[in-house]
C-alpha cells in the first residue's frame, strides 16, 4: 500500500492528475485509519486531481469527507486551501458546502 500511495503522490507532483485518478482506486478505503495523516494526504492528492480535471464536485466531496474524519487536521493544511482556492476560482456561485470549507481552511472569499 505504501508503494501505491507514493506512486500516487509522485503522479501529483509531476502534474499527472489523470494518473492519480487511475491509481487512487488501488488504495483500499478501509486499509488505513480515517484519521491517518497518510490517508488524508492521499485524499488531498485525489481531491487536487479532481479539481485539476475540472471535477469540482468530487473535489469538494473529498474535502468534506476529510473534514468529517479529521476536523482538527484539515484547517492546518495549506494544500487543502490551495485545492479549494482552485475550485472557487472556477465557479461562478459557491455552494454552502464550499463556503463552509472556505471558512474551515481559512480561504478568503
Amino acid at each position: 500500500m505504501t508503494v501505491t500511495l507514493k506512486r500516487t503522490e509522485n503522479a501529483m507532483v509531476v502534474d499527472r492528475p489523470d494518473l492519480v485518478l487511475k491509481l487512487a482506486p488501488q488504495i483500499p478505503a478501509n486499509g488505513m485509519r480515517p484519521t491517518s495523516n497518510n490517508r488524508n494526504r492521499h485524499l488531498l492528492d485525489v481531491a487536487n486531481a479532481h479539481a485539476r480535471t475540472r471535477h469540482y464536485g468530487e473535489a469538494v466531496e473529498i474535502l468534506q469527507s476529510i473534514r468529517a474524519c479529521a476536523p482538527q487536521w484539515l484547517p492546518n493544511q495549506r494544500y487543502a486551501q490551495d485545492i479549494l482556492g482552485l475550485v472557487v476560482a472556477k465557479r461562478r456561485t459557491l455552494t454552502p458546502e464550499m463556503r463552509s470549507l472556505a471558512d474551515e481552511t481559512g480561504l478568503p472569499l
